[in-house]
């Protein structure tokens, strides 16, 4: 915007106030004007100056609109006498000698031509208050300026600035005269201009054209000829606008081929500027109005009928910008479709979405704000539940459109779909499901195989099919009859269902054929298998239960068959004939067996879950024994011991820890085998005491342990129940503990160690080794992991590493035990570091708990 001429509610300053009003004179570069030059020649006259100038200033620039004695007709504004002289708009502002002005003395209008010496201005003052510019006279001699020739210039500005006024005025006055000229050549609607006698003076060209005839024809013809005078209702017209100065209505009016003719007009009376009565006539023709609104009333007189009889509601919904809901239009089908009176409707939306299902309530606004957003067609397929008539369902389509204050409107039609709904789900059950059971038929079970295999690929997750069989289903159908025989499916069906997850799908293909699809097992090929065979003996403990089937109890194994996916290039058909022919496999075996598709995971999953229940046999029959390896000190004294499980299998014999450990950690195990050994060391170092020994103990507790909600307590319990020095029990964990849950592990630790327990960190540098973390916590002591022993003091970087371990351990006041000490090179070099206890072969290898405590010196 031209910062001349801001936004009229803008906050302006003082100069562009001055420049607005300047501007609204609408003078600035128009031509001479003959009342304008005769000032400025009175003025050079009367003053007897040779120059004289009505002068503007503008923004840029000092504008002349009148001059006497100056060719130029602007100069810049930066060097206008009459510029300074505004700025007091209520003083006259007159300089003697233009050179003597430390103002003015440099100014190029001073220094060259027209080489002013004399200046004497009288501002422009308007009405509104604001100095547009001057009334100046310029002389190049030095003079005086007396109080009479001040008094003339300030009465010939007064005159400049009236003439200004008049000039604007008569500005507006053409524009009105203009645009009223326009309006009556180009409106079209017809105006005549007539005597109140009937004699017609002026028409516009529209009241020609409608007419058919020209001005000068209508002067001849008149008032009367162009009027039907047999309307009725034309007298009543006349006599209101002979009562009331004005009337409008509706008439016939004549054409020049006589033709009669519908009109919209209005009339009034007024004087002339001679003090006679007129009147002007505006007319339009309605005829096509009148048609269309005939044409109009049959359309609304069919949508009235439409939506009394029409199958549905047809509605209009408005959403204001603020996002409420309201229903303006309804017709009377809305009792059907939402039971509520067209009325309700529109008298309170709420009614409305009161009835709709609340599962539905989410995608109906969805829906509708899509539409809102991108103004397309809104359509949705919706539930009702109805005082009446329950659940039903509803299809709307609706056409949006925005209006001026931001709303939208839909204009849309809404019915009842129910029965194709029911029809639909009818053919979809049929086509999906089985009719039996309600499970998923094959063709849906295809389906979402083809799901799974796509998304075990994409997240490189691990499902599994299950094929099952029932053993002996074929008997019990022939001997009891079919009606038995579906009851005993359906009834395995319910089983099969219970035992799955959501996520999960149970399938019957076919006879006493079912197929289970189990998304999801785990990213390990390993444990998918495991995990896949532990519901797989879910399953089959579900399906060896009896069935009582009217009052009578049959009993239906089933075997099953498993194959993982995905695999390389596995197809569906691929994983169902593999669960397949695993299934004959089991069956093959015995029936009321499992096997896998693949042999070599069969095995392995088999092992694996024999030697849980071996391990669940031994923690109850006490297979499991505690050895000890001994920690020394510098001078070789045996200080410590760390409590190692061993277990003795009755067929296997001993089982490597790293075996059974792990399994014991995934299996949950670890909890009742920890807790044991928790045990056996607090009634060991009990036994200890009351014979003067004081060696501690070490025992190894997992994160799965520790994190157990009853751990601590437990902890309590078992010193207190056995009257353990807890000052000689110490916990071993590994750095993982504290990657997770710090919080909660840091609060743990902390109430361990007030009841007297020390702690230590096993494996030391092989996990998440942090500063940070061995500052915070209360630790005892750090071990050094064999894998950095087992290479001192030959290996450089070993050697660094144990010596880095060491001296930290030594700042942060912690104790330092090194594992795996297996020669006098390592002892020595690990001494010399300053290390506190040494533990390995060379010193001391396991040996049986009882063993080692009457090495000690424990006496029974």
């Amino acid at each position: 915007m031209n910062p001349a001429s801001p936004a009229p509610g803008a906050n302006l300053t003082a100069e562009q106030r001055r420049l607005q009003s300047l501007h609204s004179y609408a003078v600035l570069d128009s031509p001479p004007e003959a009342g304008f030059d005769e000032l400025t020649q009175l003025a050079s006259e009367w003053l007897g100056t040779p120059i004289a100038l009505v002068s503007l200033i503008d923004e840029e620039r000092q504008w002349f609109k009148s001059r006497v004695g100056l060719d130029v007709d602007q100069t810049p504004r930066s060097q206008a006498f009459c510029s300074v002289a505004i700025e007091r708009p209520t003083e006259l502002m007159v300089v003697p000698d233009a050179q003597l002005d430390p103002r003015f003395r440099d100014n190029p209008l001073v220094t060259g031509e027209p080489r002013i010496r004399f200046y004497a201005g009288a501002p422009l003052l308007m009405p509104d208050g604001q100095a547009l510019g001057t009334l100046c006279v310029i002389d190049r001699q030095a003079r005086d300026f007396s109080e009479a020739q001040r008094q003339t210039l300030v009465r010939l500005a007064r005159q400049v600035v009236a003439q200004l006024e008049l000039r604007k005025q008569q500005t507006k006055l053409q524009l009105a005269v203009d645009r009223y000229q326009k309006l009556f050549d180009h409106t079209l609607d017809g105006v005549l201009q007539t005597r109140p006698g009937g004699d017609i003076l002026s028409a516009n060209p529209a009241a020609c054209a409608m007419l058919g005839m020209s001005v000068e024809e209508m002067r001849l013809r008149g008032r009367d000829n162009v009027l039907d005078l047999n309307d009725p209702r034309l007298h009543t017209l006349l006599e209101t606008r002979q009562r009331e100065g004005q009337a409008r209505g509706e008439l016939r009016m004549r054409r020049a081929d006589g033709a009669l003719f519908e009109v919209e007009i209005t009339s009034a009376l007024y004087q002339g500027l001679d003090g006679q009565w007129l009147s002007s006539i505006v007319f339009r023709d309605i005829t096509e109005r009148q048609l269309w609104a005939a044409r109009l009333q049959a359309q609304v007189d069919l949508l009235h009928k439409l939506s009394r009889h029409a199958p549905g509601v047809l509605c209009q919904f408005r959403m204001t910008s603020d996002g409420q809901f309201s229903m303006p239009f309804a017709s009377e089908g809305v009792q059907t479709i939402y039971e509520v009176s067209p009325e309700e409707a529109r008298a309170d939306a709420t009614r409305l979405s009161e009835r709709m299902h609340p599962d539905d309530l989410p995608m109906l606004s969805e829906t509708f704000m899509a539409s809102a957003r991108t103004l397309q067609p809104w359509h949705c397929e919706f539930r009702m539940l109805l005082p009446e008539q329950g659940l039903r369902w509803r299809q709307g389509d609706a056409q949006p459109e925005r209006l001026e204050d931001g709303s939208i409107v839909w204009y849309g039609f809404i019915t009842d779909i129910t029965e194709r709904k029911e029809a639909e789900a009818h053919t979809f059950r049929l086509a999906y499901f089985d009719a039996l059971t309600g499970l998923p038929n094959r063709s849906l079970l295809r389906d979402r195989i083809e799901q799974a295999l796509a998304l075990a690929r994409r997240n490189h997750q691990y499902g599994a099919v299950m094929f099952v069989d029932l053993d002996n289903f074929k008997q019990i159908n022939d001997a009891r009859g079919h009606s038995v025989g579906d009851d005993l499916l359906t009834e395995v069906a319910k089983r099969l269902q219970a035992l799955l997850r959501a996520e999960d799908t149970v399938a019957r293909i076919g006879g006493d054929e079912f197929v289970l699809l189990i998304n999801e097992l785990g990213h390990d090929v390993e444990a998918s298998a495991r995990g896949a065979m532990a519901v797989a003996e879910k399953v089959r403990a579900a399906l060896d239960r009896p069935y009582l089937i009217d009052n009578f109890s049959y009993t239906s194994t089933g075997s099953l068959g498993i194959s993982l996916f995905p695999k390389a290039g596995q197809q569906i058909d691929d994983l169902l004939r593999e669960a397949d022919t695993a299934m004959y496999r089991a069956k093959s075996a015995g029936r009321n067996r499992i096997a896998f598709f693949e042999l070599s995971m069969q095995h392995e999953v088999e092992e694996r879950l024999a030697l849980e229940q071996e391990l669940k046999e031994a923690l109850a029959t006490g297979q499991l024994r505690l050895h000890v390896q001994s920690q020394v000190d510098a001078q070789g004294r045996e200080v410590a011991g760390e409590l190692l499980v061993r277990w003795l299998h009755p067929v296997r014999g001993l089982v490597p820890p790293m075996r059974f450990i792990p399994l014991a950690e995934e299996t949950g195990l670890i909890l009742p085998l920890g807790e044991w050994v928790i045990e056996q060391a607090c009634h060991t170092l009990a036994r200890m005491r009351r014979q003067g020994l004081s060696q501690s103990l070490s025992v190894n507790v997992s994160s799965r342990q520790f994190r157990s909600e009853d751990f601590v307590p437990r902890v309590q319990a078992i010193l207190q129940s056995t009257g353990a020095p807890a000052q000689q029990l110490v916990f071993e964990v590994t750095e993982s503990l504290f990657i997770q849950d710090w919080d909660n592990s840091l609060r743990r630790i902390i109430e361990l160690v007030k009841m007297g327990i020390r702690f230590s960190i096993d494996d030391f540098g092989t996990g998440y080794s942090s500063l940070s973390y061995l500052q915070r916590l209360p630790l005892f002591e750090l071990k050094i992991d064999r894998s950095f022993v087992q290479d001192t003091p030959h290996d450089v970087n070993d050697t660094a590493i144990v010596q880095s371990i060491l001296s930290m351990a030594q700042h942060l006041g912690l104790e330092v035990v090194a594992e795996g000490v297996e020669n006098r090179a390592q002892a020595d070099f690990l001494l010399a570091s300053h290390c506190n206890r040494l533990q390995g072969y060379l010193f001391s290898q396991p040996q049986p708990l009882e063993d080692w405590l009457a090495h000690m010196g424990l006496r029974d």
